[in-house]
């Protein structure tokens, strides 16, 4: 049995929507869809939380915290661009023990097939936050299942795995 194949068998997810616009209620949230797919999506995936907030560092941040309490991932959609509002990745930054940057470094490339350069404008990344992994994506409906079925799917549980086996 290689390394890669110890996984967990189930793990929970929470979603994060940072969005003003979806927050006051201005504009469709395009995400619920796609995290209503996760059971298909992503094998021994549970869906535990789904809240939307305004891009506001303080109340990323409490979120965040909130959901390391009963999630296993966390995946913040939305904050990973390039504007004044886009504090996603600052947020989760400053609370984080440690960084994962091969995931972004990933999303960049393989998003690069799909969308071109554009691909190169986004700030998607990871990081560890208390017992948790934190995956920061677009808050584009179409890259958060490219992100959930390219990526974050294949990865978790053995990343799930191997962050728990480090709390034994």
């Amino acid at each position: 049995m290689g390394h890669r194949d110890y996984v967990v068998e189930s793990y929970r997810m929470c979603f994060i929507v940072t969005s003003d616009s979806v927050y006051k209620g201005l504009k469709d949230d395009d995400v619920k869809p796609i995290v209503n797919s996760v059971p298909i999506l992503c094998k021994g995936a549970l869906v535990s939380t789904y809240t939307v907030v305004p891009n506001d560092v303080r109340e990323i941040q409490r979120r965040v915290v909130e959901c390391t309490a009963r999630c296993d991932v966390i995946v913040v959609t939305g904050g990973t661009g390039i504007s004044r509002r886009d504090v996603s990745v600052e947020s989760v930054r400053e609370i984080a023990l440690k960084e994962l940057p091969g995931f972004g470094e990933l999303f960049r490339l393989l998003s690069h097939r799909e969308v071109g350069a554009a691909a190169y404008l986004s700030r998607a990344t990871a990081y560890i936050v208390k017992d948790s992994i934190v995956f920061i994506v677009p808050g584009n409906p179409n890259a958060v299942k490219f992100a959930l079925s390219e990526i974050i799917c294949k990865l978790a549980p053995h990343a799930v795995y191997e962050l728990k086996r480090q709390l034994e």
